[in-house]
């Protein structure tokens, strides 16, 4: 239960916030107002989309690595936890081969309106 969390009307409005990047297609986004204060932003995406390993090797995808880089090329990196917005998520953890793909549902703390790109970077940096 997301108590204190207000979506928008309409629900998925958010796709024409997140774009695709070149190894994930996203599904949706709901909306939610963060109900915790922070200086990173005050409105969390809750993104559902299929992620493709297009690297060279297998890889154990980290949710921390999934970054919407948002139109002034701030990164906001993937959460799993720590709102009750995201409490609860659970993903798979396993080995994804080369070319293989797997359904996610990540986080993203921003600012409210923001609109930018969804991808993994495998570098973690």
């Amino acid at each position: 239960m997301l108590t204190g969390c207000k979506e928008p009307a309409g629900g998925d409005q958010g796709n024409s916030f997140v774009r695709n990047g070149d190894n994930v297609v996203v599904k949706s986004v709901r909306i939610y107002t963060s109900p915790e204060n922070s200086v990173q932003g005050d409105t969390i995406y809750v993104v559902n989309f299929t992620f493709t390993n297009n690297t060279s090797i297998a890889l154990a995808p980290r949710i921390s690595y999934f970054i919407f880089e948002d139109e002034t090329k701030t990164r906001h990196t993937g959460l799993e936890g720590g709102s009750v917005v995201t409490a609860g998520l659970s993903n798979y953890d396993g080995v994804l081969q080369k070319g293989e793909s797997h359904d996610y549902t990540v986080g993203f703390r921003v600012y409210a309106n923001t609109s930018g790109t969804l991808y993994y970077d495998p570098t973690g940096s």
